[in-house]
């Protein structure tokens, strides 16, 4: 769009396109058959963004979540009173959030259980929603990983520490560690956790 200036954010769906702006404006443009990209007039102050296949979610800067688009699975059913959210995530057909005090909310489709998190998962500092897996980061750099397992998307590898940052794609899942190196796991159909040899100062 024409109007697409000072941005400081772009998220990318399976069919949509955002962009959050530096005033907190949301904007998105692509596929709209099902609303994603009619941001709601009265989203301002926006300071995160998030586009799943069919769906967008903004974070506010007062910590609440607004979302929208289709919502057959209740990806777009933000529950009620969800406040204090620093981070989030869309996936194909299920959300996270991520609060300050480290916990995780998600809603949307669970039928691999992809929106029911863990018992006891605590101390997460960022989290990545894949098609139907999700994916947390833990502040001691340790990953939790749950949903679907079908090419051993959420089988985090033995030992596995000092992550610093997560992806979850559509059948697998990337970390990003301290020292530059990146792992990867899940199916390996179209290469894509074959890390090029090398690779060690990702950042």
């Amino acid at each position: 769009p024409e109007n697409a200036t000072n941005m400081v954010a772009v998220a990318a769906g399976d069919y949509h396109t955002m962009a959050l702006t530096a005033d907190g404006q949301v904007l998105a443009w692509g596929f709209n058959i099902n609303g994603q990209t009619d941001v709601p007039e009265g989203l301002v102050r926006a300071v995160g963004i998030s586009a799943g296949s069919y769906h967008s979610v903004a974070l506010r800067v007062d910590g609440t979540v607004e979302a929208w688009g289709l919502n057959s699975d209740g990806r777009a059913n933000v529950p009620a009173g969800l406040s204090n959210v620093v981070q989030i995530s869309a996936g194909d057909t299920h959300t996270l959030a991520l609060r300050n005090d480290g916990t995780v909310v998600a809603w949307g489709s669970n039928v691999y259980g992809e929106s029911h998190p863990p018992g006891g998962l605590a101390n997460v500092v960022a989290v990545a929603a894949g098609i139907y897996h999700s994916v947390a980061l833990r502040n001691d750099g340790r990953v939790v990983a749950w949903g679907r397992n079908e090419f051993g998307q959420t089988n985090v590898p033995t030992g596995l520490s000092n992550v610093v940052a997560i992806a979850a794609g559509l059948q697998h899942t990337a970390a990003l560690r301290d020292d530059g190196t990146v792992v990867a796991w899940g199916s390996v159909a179209n290469g894509q956790v074959e890390v090029p040899a090398g690779l060690d100062t990702a950042f």
